[in-house]
């Protein structure tokens, strides 16, 4: 049913542009059937795709009615059925942007329970094994075996530090994609730094905002790291900073980039279809809508390498 959708809504657009020849060019004609194929095509059939199969088919066969309707009318008639057309063609549009939306924020929020998940196995198989390293030290030094011992004691110290690190005083949202990060950012050979003097769970932000906040700025933050990897430089880093002063929360992002092209960074945060990754850029706009939702303020720069973004809340929120 798509595919047959996707053929006809150009096809059906181009017959229109035929009508249209008794009061336009012929090159005109041609011209505009040109930037309604290449608009379909470009812009329009990524978010038709979300729309559903019905829908899709209901929209098309009024279309295709209206476009036989126009045979036989006057010039007038042709222009106010065309009108309607792509009124149906806004319609099938708007309604595609919303369901690509809702699925964005859906995917988004089933990587953040799965994040939650994890950690929360992490901390119940760590409880679950306590006793049994207990016991294995008391065994190591029942034997005099002091050296290992210590070894043993300083290797489960590591695992319990770096659990404790990434969620200590965490709300569950927070706390899993915070050790999400850090487990990533170990694997990738990055390093991460969180300098918290209070819980970033203490953010006036609700939990599905929390997602979308931070969720797409250690997202972001995490692959500028491994495109700088792939650039073949060293010592990537990403440093998370989250402070309260004057009544106002201050969380900022630093981490190793790549110079972005200065047409991206003039209008990052401010439009989606932008990156400095060169994918869609959807991160971003999320990150500048929640900002501006709670009456924040935002602010990045790019200085040596770095990338810094610097985000600032009231303490009252007004989601």
């Amino acid at each position: 049913m798509k595919g047959m959708t996707y053929a006809a809504i150009p096809v059906i657009g181009v017959y229109f542009f035929i009508l249209m020849t008794d009061a336009l060019p012929v090159w005109m004609a041609g011209i505009a059937a040109a930037v309604l194929i290449y608009l379909s095509v470009k812009q329009w059939f990524g978010k038709i795709g979300y729309v559903p199969n019905s829908m899709n088919g209901a929209l098309t066969g009024l279309q295709l009615l209206i476009a036989v309707s126009a045979w036989p009318a006057p010039l007038p008639v042709r222009c106010l059925l065309f009108l309607v057309f792509a009124g149906l063609e806004s319609i099938r549009y708007l309604m595609g942007k919303q369901a690509r939306e809702a699925d964005r924020k859906m995917t988004q929020l089933l990587e953040a329970q799965k994040s939650v998940n994890e950690t929360f196995r992490v901390i119940r198989s760590q409880r679950h094994d306590y006793l049994k390293h207990i016991s294995a030290v008391h065994y190591l030094m029942e034997k005099n075996q002091e050296s290992e011992a210590k070894a043993y004691m300083n290797g489960l110290v590591r695992t319990y530090e770096e659990t404790n690190f990434s969620i200590k005083g965490e709300d569950g949202v927070a706390a899993g994609l915070l050790h999400d990060a850090y487990q990533r950012a170990g694997s990738l050979g990055i390093k991460i730094t969180y300098e918290f003097d209070l819980p970033i769970s203490a953010l006036p932000i609700s939990p599905f905002d929390m997602v979308g906040l931070l969720g797409n700025m250690l997202s972001n933050a995490m692959e500028a790291c491994e495109e700088w990897i792939h650039m073949g430089k060293k010592d990537p880093a990403l440093t998370v900073r989250f402070e309260k002063r004057s009544g106002v929360y201050i969380l900022i992002c630093r981490n190793s980039s790549v110079q972005p092209p200065n047409e991206i960074l003039d209008v990052l945060f401010q439009k989606s279809g932008r990156s400095t990754k060169g994918q869609e850029g959807l991160g971003t706009k999320v990150i500048a809508d929640i900002v501006k939702q709670y009456g924040g303020f935002l602010d990045f720069t790019y200085k040596e390498h770095e990338f810094t973004l610097k985000l600032k809340f009231p303490s009252i929120g007004r989601g």
